[in-house]
């Protein structure tokens, strides 16, 4: 199995800070977010290796990240300096140009690099296989379906855990269970990348192969945080 962590976002809720620093290389407890996912990457005994789609735009920023932080597995970082106008957006589109250009035919794990995430990975990639090697999204429960209107994808799952329905930031959510962006793509499913129906946004994605497929939902038992805002970097140097 391959590994992507996108890290190329804007961060714009983060600004002034992410004019300097990605939002995936702030600190939180001592060290890079990124490095606290790489890091749960390196040990799981299923991944074997490790992409990182970053923006052009931190080039320095993330060469150093690379010279100072050393792993056991292969890291390849990607940047989008030679991502085409045309081709899609946003996170489908960074996922769709890693898949193509570095030719992953294998599952690929998708995790987003503002996603703080306490759990193992291989208990995920257990539930994933256990489930007939089908698309598996990683998904939290919230508590609030408040905090879910127009902020987090919504989930409504079965007794087996097979999502029935997903809705990306819906105005009335059925459910406070939420999903992160944290996924493992099937090989089987990857093909639909190259459809270019998506706008930019991976919920948009995980949408399509609900309705066309079975995805099926790991519930996180422990702590997430989403660090894209100052209210969840805040929480998450505190709590994680």
């Amino acid at each position: 199995m391959k590994s992507l962590v996108l890290t190329a976002g804007e961060g714009s809720r983060l600004r002034p800070i992410t004019w300097i620093t990605p939002k995936s290389l702030l600190d939180v407890k001592g060290k890079p977010v990124l490095d606290h996912i790489v890091s749960s990457l390196d040990t799981s005994r299923n991944v074997e290796e490790i992409y990182i789609m970053y923006s052009h735009l931190f080039e320095y920023q993330f060469s150093q990240f690379e010279r100072y932080f050393k792993y056991n597995k292969k890291i390849e970082f990607v940047s989008d300096k030679h991502k085409l106008v045309n081709e899609m957006p946003g996170s489908v589109g960074a996922i769709a140009y890693t898949v193509k250009h570095k030719d992953i035919q294998d599952d690929l794990l998708v995790i987003g690099g503002d996603n703080l995430i306490d759990f193992s990975i291989d208990d995920f990639i257990a539930f994933y296989q256990a489930n007939g090697k089908k698309t598996s999204i990683a998904v939290y429960e919230i508590g609030d379906k408040e905090k879910v209107a127009k902020n987090y994808g919504c989930v409504e799952i079965d007794k087996n855990k097979k999502i029935k329905s997903f809705e990306e930031k819906p105005i009335e959510p059925k459910s406070s269970l939420i999903s992160t962006l944290c996924y493992i793509l099937s090989k089987h499913d990857l093909h639909h990348l190259d459809e270019k129906i998506f706008k930019e946004n991976a919920g948009e994605l995980i949408h399509y192969l609900v309705n066309n497929g079975d995805v099926y939902a790991f519930e996180l038992k422990g702590k997430w945080f989403d660090i894209g805002n100052y209210e969840e970097l805040t929480r998450a140097r505190k709590e994680f």
